[in-house]
């Protein structure tokens, strides 16, 4: 059997969904080496992987997109962008190449996200695939949704003016950026995310936007849920509802964006007296006794148990994180939106389009309104059915075990 190297991206989201992939090559006799930051050795712990730090290069992976500084100009973002994704990938390259090539591994698996897979694969000439843990993106999708390309790739809000410039021509433009950095194939989709000739994507082709342009290379397998077996995912999605059981609020913003106070406190107020329970996740960098006094109808926690509670929610207001809206799918939950960064504003809109969330757009809204735009959207049963029509083609692909097939498949063929 072969040795295996991956390359994760180092934080909580982008570690925890490789689990299942982990598992699966382990399972089908592979030697895995995995790297990522050193505080999620534990996450690994019982998995038979060689996991090794990237050391300390964790003030690289601070999101350093400021969209206050670069928003309406796609060229001038492209050259703070590129630069920054070529020194972190080399920072990371220098730190650990000498391990790496006294390892030899044959083949890679890296994130979309970590670009120094691509150029360690390719020091070594050894085949590197891609997992995807959003939505994908190539040039064809790019060049063929101008709006998507401005709005959701480069964020550039509704209304800012911005030079017209084609997908092309800034693919053009990424790759000659790369290249005064001495780094050749690098293209536009290189400086958001990333793809190799065989690509693992976290979704499915219903909840991803214009799948028709991705050929077989983009081999959709759904969202992962870790230490979950399908057959106790499949008894959580059959809902017992009590009769008279009052609605169920679930409220969270993820494990990064969660410093909101001001927007927990409008929460408290919007549904204090209303005839619902409420459960916020609030993480640990909240003081909840900053909070005030919490109304009997609410139970405010720094972590819960996410998966459990979403199994018995009636609606998620969220940041639109890819896990979290994975986990709200998978059980028909309708969402109530307010991206935060990276993917999230791509993720809203495309729930929004799909008729299965209300993009939220405006945190300051009145409580009031939150609370109508809240008790509006749970009571919408088309909204559920849409919710649980996308969340049921997560469990119609191949899922996992095919993803390792088809890596197994390719590492033999090249």
């Amino acid at each position: 059997m072969a040795t295996v190297m991956i390359f994760s991206l180092p934080f909580f989201s982008h570690v925890k969904p490789t689990l299942p992939l982990v598992a699966e090559l382990l399972a089908r006799g592979e030697t895995v080496i995995y790297y990522s930051d050193e505080q999620y050795r534990g996450l690994l712990a019982d998995y038979d992987v060689d996991f090794r730090s990237y050391g300390n290069m964790r003030e690289l992976f601070v999101d350093d997109n400021d969209p206050g500084l670069f928003l309406s100009n796609p060229q001038t973002m492209l050259e703070h962008l590129v630069p920054g994704v070529i020194q972190k990938s080399r920072a990371v390259l220098h730190a650990i190449l000498a391990e790496v090539m006294a390892e030899q591994p044959d083949y890679i698996v890296r994130d979309s996200d970590a670009h120094w897979g691509k150029l360690i694969a390719e020091l070594l000439e050894v085949p590197v695939a891609c997992y995807v843990l959003t939505f994908a993106i190539n040039q064809a999708l790019l060049e063929k949704d101008h709006h998507f390309l401005i709005h959701k790739v480069f964020r550039i809000q509704e209304g800012y003016a911005f030079a017209d410039t084609t997908a092309s021509e800034l693919n053009r433009l990424a790759g000659e950026l790369a290249e005064r950095h001495h780094i050749q194939d690098f293209g536009l989709v290189d400086a958001f995310s990333g793809n190799e000739e065989l690509n693992l994507v976290y979704t499915s082709k219903v909840f991803q936007p214009h799948s028709d342009v991705f050929d077989d290379r983009f081999v959709f397998i759904g969202p992962q849920f870790p230490n979950v077996s399908s057959e106790m995912l499949q008894s959580m999605r059959i809902r017992t509802k009590q009769e008279h059981e009052l609605p169920l609020i679930y409220i969270s913003f993820g494990s990064i964006y969660t410093d909101r106070p001001d927007f927990y406190l409008k929460c408290i107020e919007a549904f204090r007296y209303s005839e619902a329970q409420i459960i916020m996740s609030v993480g640990k960098r909240i003081d909840i006794a900053s909070l005030g006094d919490i109304p009997e109808n609410m139970t405010v926690s720094a972590f819960v148990p996410q998966l459990e509670i979403l199994s018995k929610a009636d609606i998620f207001i969220s940041h639109a994180g890819y896990n979290s809206v994975s986990e709200a799918l998978a059980f028909g939950v309708p969402m109530i939106l307010f991206p935060q960064g990276a993917d999230q504003f791509a993720i809203a809109s495309r729930l929004e389009e799909l008729g299965v969330g209300v993009y939220g757009r405006d945190m300051n809204m009145p409580a009031s309104d939150l609370k109508d735009m809240t008790f509006e959207t749970m009571r919408s049963e088309k909204m559920r059915a849409e919710a649980v029509r996308l969340g049921s083609s997560f469990f119609e692909t191949g899922g996992m075990v095919e993803g390792v097939s088809r890596i197994l498949e390719f590492v033999e063929q090249t």
